[in-house]
């Protein structure tokens, strides 16, 4: 009597950062020796070794829940081929969930001008599941479904990618993908261990760097560093690779203090990085003109404080005590060296809630009444208008944000002004729209307490929670309910880059649910629940003629009209020199990832297509979209 083969789950793996408040995807290849193909495998996600229940517990993707923190998850298969042969369950390895990423709070990523979870973009961290990943000219997608990896772009911003990487990933998926501006880095099992895969512009072609037993790994804008795990003795801590004198090379020096205190987390400039220990000490190396070099005098500060958070500017840095204490370093002329004066106006009233970072400016929140001050490059941010300071002396800041060389803040008054560069959001907000702020934020009933934790783009309040987006050149306030219905949106700065909506566009985003923001330089993209149509996409701002994504190709609007489960974008570095008057064509994209495993991508350096991947009978393939 003939039998038929049992299928096969193999190389179970979980996808995406554990972040609460993120997704992460279950993903395995299939495998059955008879050739049958694949029916209704059988998902589970377990949590500390319990099935999670309910729906959730039996999907793909897995939304980190606040009550999953410190514990356990793991992701299981039971396969089923398309005749009703059933294998037996395969689990992923344990992975521990966390509030933060490696080390780095949400705040601090969030309140910094380059993000700091290990994907290169501004304005807002980019998903956690790391499905997609993007350098400034590229994305890079794991897909979960075929664990085959997808590269779309432009050549130099990390393509080509090497043949011999393509032959090692080919039987090694990669379970998440890092990025600089030109660089990618694959992390992959390899045994009981794992193994860091880095390839692009900035990679030496010769180097002696270890890229074995990873924990964690951080990137600027030209180097990639990383934490060792379970490392004793006389070995390193730490590691890094990338142009030398960005932060490439790590000074032996700090490599024998890591031995007595261990790291905790790695910041990072544009191009000079910082370990944070768990001692509360701090190091730096890099470009010494950019955050690279700790002055004698800064370190001195630094020596006396537990630090806690660290916020970067563009080349600078800035560290926060646990007591309120405030160090700065880094370029002097964009927020590296703080005022005397501003300093003690910060001192005075209690030290620091919170500090958010354009390019080249900081602004602080104050401890007791949450004052607000400003330092920097004058016409930046560093300088605040006079309407601005008089809203920032009088406390109860309730929300900051800031676009590439501007700031807002928004009191629980309702009171609202920007400063910095005029055309990229820091002209003065007129009238009508103050008065459009100002009742979205009454409408929410803040109190003193709303902002007892850290002030920065959002806020959760009585009645519901308000969130303040913004990319280059605009900003975005939306107010939604406690069960996310939406009560006020209110855009302002530039125009044409997200600064203004439509009639049409402003009652859709009203009578929708919204699950996600996101942004390229010039755009936003929504994805709401509409009735009961699950992720549906809104787009605003620079168009597709403008090379952006703030439009949706009418080809791809079938595909974009539900079902999205988020957005992920390309986003373009800013220029070195002082702003332009007018901002020049600098080519983002977005990419959307689909419930059914499909993806729909649109803007300005890609090209606008649906696609689907489909696997081969030897799955395992990598392939790129040209």
């Amino acid at each position: 009597m003939s039998t038929t083969a049992e299928p096969i789950a193999r190389d179970v793996i979980i996808i995406g950062e554990p972040v609460i408040g993120g997704f992460v995807r279950g993903s395995y290849r299939y495998d059955n020796a008879d050739e049958n193909p694949e029916g209704t495998s059988h998902y589970k996600w377990y949590l500390d070794n319990v099935p999670i229940s309910g729906p959730e517990g039996v999907a793909i993707d897995l939304r980190i829940k606040s009550e999953y923190s410190e514990r356990s998850i793991m992701f299981a298969v039971t396969p089923v081929s398309s005749t009703g042969e059933t294998g037996q369950e395969a689990r992923s390895a344990a992975t521990i969930v966390s509030s933060d990423f490696q080390g780095i709070s949400r705040g601090e990523s969030e309140s910094s001008f380059l993000k700091q979870w290990g994907n290169f973009s501004f304005y807002g961290n980019e998903p956690s599941d790391r499905v997609f990943v993007s350098t400034g000219g590229a994305f890079g997608l794991i897909d979960p479904n075929t664990q085959d990896i997808y590269f779309e772009g432009q050549t130099g911003w990390g393509l080509p990618v090497p043949p011999d990487i393509i032959n090692f990933l080919k039987n090694n998926p990669a379970t998440r993908l890092f990025t600089t501006e030109k660089d990618f880095a694959a992390l992959v099992n390899n045994g009981s261990s794992n193994q860091l895969l880095v390839w692009g512009a900035n990679i030496p072609a010769t180097h002696s760097v270890k890229l074995t037993d990873i924990k964690s790994v951080y990137s600027n804008r030209v180097c990639f560093a990383f934490i060792y795990k379970d490392a004793t003795g006389d070995a390193n801590r730490i590691g890094a690779i990338g142009s030398s004198g960005s932060g490439g090379v790590i000074p032996d020096l700090i490599q024998r203090a890591l031995w007595f205190d261990a790291p905790v987390a790695i910041h990072s400039t544009e191009n000079a990085f910082a370990v944070r220990t768990q001692n509360g000490k701090v190091y730096a190396w890099g470009n010494p003109n950019n955050g690279g070099s700790i002055s004698a005098d800064a370190q001195l500060q630094l020596g006396s404080m537990f630090v806690e958070r660290i916020v970067a500017a563009a080349a600078a840095f800035c560290a926060i005590g646990r007591n309120g204490e405030i160090v700065t370093w880094g370029k002097a002329a964009d927020g590296g060296a703080i005022p005397a004066s501003k300093l003690e106006a910060i001192l005075n009233d209690g030290g620091v809630n919170s500090v958010t970072a354009s390019t080249t400016a900081f602004c602080a929140i104050t401890r007791d009444r949450r004052k607000a001050v400003s330092w920097g490059l004058s016409g930046e941010g560093g300088l605040m208008s006079e309407s601005a300071s008089l809203i920032a002396v009088r406390g109860g800041v309730l929300l900051c944000k800031a676009t590439r060389w501007a700031f807002c803040i928004i009191s629980e008054r309702g009171e609202a002004e920007a400063w910095g560069a005029p055309r990229y959001g820091g002209a003065s907000i007129t009238q009508a729209t103050r008065s459009e702020i100002e009742a979205a934020v009454k409408e929410m009933h803040p109190k003193p307490e709303d902002a007892r934790g850290y002030v920065g783009n959002r806020a959760i309040t009585v009645p519901g929670i308000l969130s303040l987006y913004s990319n280059d050149l605009s900003f975005f306030l939306l107010s939604q309910q406690d069960d996310g219905r939406t009560r006020a949106v209110v855009v302002w700065g530039m125009n044409t880059h997200g600064g203004a909506i439509t009639s049409g566009i402003r009652q859709t985003l009203m009578a929708s649910l919204i699950t996600g923001v996101y942004c390229t330089n010039g755009a936003y993209g929504v994805v709401a629940t509409q009735g009961g149509v699950y992720g549906a996409v809104i787009a605003w701002g620079a168009t597709l003629a403008m090379e952006d994504a703030g439009e949706i190709p009418p080809e791809l609007a079938q595909y974009l009209s539900s079902d999205v489960v988020e957005l992920y974008s390309i986003k373009r570095y800013p220029f070195y020199q002082a702003p332009p008057p007018n901002p020049p064509p600098i080519d983002p994209s977005f990419a959307a990832r689909r419930r059914d495993g499909s993806y729909v991508l649109w803007g300005g350096n890609v090209k606008n297509q649906y696609y689907k991947p489909v696997p081969g009978l030897i799955s395992g393939t990598l392939k790129e979209l040209l």
